[in-house]
């Protein structure tokens, strides 16, 4: 079954095998589509309810775990790979908390969808991108977190659900930065 959310100007039709992104002025399909770069990422919960925060190493900036889908890979599929590629850590994918679209610095269109997601073990391997890492408090995550990580964290269950990838919250927003 087809199911479609909108995120400010955007709506996803969902499941993930079928996700197309359509973009609305008004209610009316347009030609002047958001050509974005899509990333997935996890707001992560280790085994005492801490959340992953990981320092790149192209700018030293905090972010959540995550990256880019790669062409025809389903979402859930490429954050499992993404975060197995970025932490070592073995992670169950739960349900999607926000999407966001934005363009960076570069003036490129990025789409991001964030998931809930839990890990049984702090063990954490960094690969090349990162070169650091904490388990932090929603606390602590807002003195190094950018405002669309915090809203995914603010959108994420605080105990960990069946493992069904389920529930889905509108809590998007369009924005520049």
């Amino acid at each position: 079954m087809l199911e479609s959310y909108c995120f400010g100007s955007i709506t996803v039709v969902w499941p993930p095998q079928i996700y197309v992104i359509f973009t609305h002025c008004k209610g009316v399909m347009t030609e002047n589509h958001l050509c974005a770069t899509v990333s997935v990422r996890g707001v992560l919960r280790g085994p005492h309810g801490q959340i992953l925060a990981m320092k790149r190493s192209s700018d030293h900036q905090w972010e959540l775990p995550g990256g880019r889908l790669e062409p025809d890979e389903p979402p859930v599929s490429g954050l499992e790979r993404e975060l197995a590629e970025e932490t070592g850590l073995d992670v169950r994918v739960e349900s999607i908390l926000c999407a966001d679209s934005w363009v960076n610095d570069q003036t490129q269109d990025r789409f991001a969808v964030y998931y809930a997601c839990q890990t049984s073990t702090k063990a954490v391997t960094l690969s090349h991108e990162h070169v650091d890492f904490q388990w932090i408090s929603p606390t602590e995550a807002e003195t190094i977190l950018s405002e669309k990580h915090m809203a995914a964290i603010r959108a994420a269950p605080t105990r960990p659900s069946d493992g069904e990838i389920s529930s889905v919250t509108a809590q998007s927003s369009v924005s520049r930065e």
